[in-house]
């Protein structure tokens, strides 16, 4: 079996505990040593330290330095990638680089840990195990595997499907309700109803990507809430587009100047799109609300995490010229339901 690259960024999984602080350590990969004690030399990796941060501190250039160097790398001589990420922003990583590499040849995965390595509870070398046996077990697409802390097995997504960890118990989810696959006793074990595997390896891109990723642009993403005030919210010079959030109808605030189709029209006289997110893919009935909003101009987006709406819009708006009009319309990696 050919080496699997392994991508170091930092984050929990790369840290290291001092005096009570955990930061991120450059000096040594410790969970591949953990790892190299339990299982031993049955897999070769390839390392490369890569980034070096804890994943809040995440930027958009950072996702073009992950996206950039495994556009130029000779990936023909790797069987898999494994890409080592903060948990904070695992679900944006996971969606961007599902979007952006879902081309490649060979299977991309993320992964994370709940606490770093060292620590008798973590998860670490238990997610990087499950992330070697899930490369040994398909032939290309992007996945994130983690094993949630309520759950005994590492759970394994499509990347463009994981949602941001709860804040209580620290769990992802997927927005159709369950993980893609997990890995138990070893073995990579598909959910009842989940895609069937030819599907996802036989997907071809719709588009192609250009080799280097730009992101100028900026896209302002937007939570609703009761009483939110629209007045104390300003776009940069970069901005090219607004995701605005919606509840879990697909409705959000129409009453007053104050309200989000108050902002919309303001977003109109500054030639900025708004986009919605989420709706159905049939909605042909819906509130007065959405209707109102969509009767104004706003741009409806099929049911997808909002993860996954940020990071296509925020590649198209900064490759316009290379991508087709109705590339946000358009599924690149099973990211809409």
């Amino acid at each position: 079996m050919k080496p699997i690259l392994f991508v170091l960024t930092g984050g929990t999984i790369g840290s290291t505990v001092e005096n009570s602080v955990i930061r991120t350590d450059s000096s040594s990969c410790r969970v591949l040593t953990l790892y190299r004690e339990i299982y031993g030399e049955d897999v070769r990796f390839e390392t490369v330290q890569l980034l070096n941060i804890l994943s809040e501190n995440l930027q958009k250039k950072h996702w073009e330095c992950i996206a950039n160097y495994l556009f130029q790398v000779n990936l023909s001589a790797y069987s898999g990638v494994i890409i080592a990420h903060g948990s904070d922003t695992l679900s944006y990583s996971s969606a961007f680089l599902g979007v952006c590499l879902s081309g490649l040849s060979l299977p991309v995965v993320l992964t994370a840990s709940d606490r770093v390595p060292d620590h008798p509870e973590s998860n670490a070398v238990a997610n990087l195990r499950g992330a070697v046996v899930l490369i040994q077990n398909v032939q290309k697409g992007v996945y994130t595997v983690y094993r949630n802390p309520t759950e005994k097995d590492c759970s394994v997504w499509l990347s463009t499907r994981i949602q941001e960890a709860d804040r209580v118990y620290g769990c992802f989810s997927s927005i159709d309700g369950y993980a893609w696959a997990h890995i138990i006793n070893e073995k990579l074990v598909q959910t009842k109803n989940s895609l069937p595997l030819s599907l996802i390896e036989k997907k071809s891109p719709l588009f192609s990507f250009p080799c280097s990723v730009q992101l100028p642009y900026d896209v302002l993403m937007i939570q609703p809430y009761p009483s939110m005030d629209y007045y104390s919210i300003t776009s940069g010079e970069n901005c090219r587009a607004v995701l605005h959030l919606t509840y879990h109808s697909s409705s959000a605030s129409v009453e007053g100047e104050n309200s989000a189709l108050g902002f919309l029209k303001h977003c109109q006289e500054k030639n900025i799109p708004f986009y919605l997110a989420s709706f159905p893919q049939n909605h042909e009935i819906m509130y007065e609300t959405s209707c109102l909003l969509l009767q104004n101009g706003a741009i409806p987006l099929t049911y997808c995490t909002k993860e996954a709406a940020y990071a296509k819009l925020l590649l198209f708006i900064n490759a316009r010229d290379t991508l087709p009009e109705n590339f946000m319309n358009k599924e690149i990696f099973f990211e809409t339901i």
